[in-house]
């Protein structure tokens, strides 16, 4: 728990620097009628290629291909743990990678 707050104080710290950097990440539901690209967005090129920033892209991706319509995507449950949201996962990878993180932008599509 102290290490979630802390790491939420560091996302506030991190949240006015710029954002350069960054990969487009993409999923297809084993059921080839679920597609979603992702746009996440960071500071640096090095964070950007690191494994911890392609994990986060890829449970984001699986997260917006699970989604709920009427939930804003930051206010959603994460799939993997109901008692974290995608804001407080997020802050978390912000608090480990050091860097500011932003989700850009994104789309699903599906048949």
């Amino acid at each position: 728990e102290i290490l979630r707050k802390r790491g939420k104080e560091w996302a506030k710290k991190k949240a006015e620097r710029e954002m350069r950097e960054g990969i487009v990440a993409s999923y297809i539901h084993p059921n080839k009628k679920i597609g979603v690209l992702l746009e996440l967005n960071c500071e640096t090129d090095f964070v950007a290629e690191s494994q911890d920033f392609q994990n986060l892209a890829h449970e984001l991706c699986l997260q917006i291909a699970a989604m709920r319509d009427e939930i804003p995507l930051f206010q959603q449950p994460w799939i993997r743990d109901e008692n974290r949201t995608i804001k407080d996962l997020v802050q978390e990878y912000i608090a480990k990678l050091g860097e500011n993180i932003a989700i850009k932008r994104f789309v699903r599509y599906e048949l």
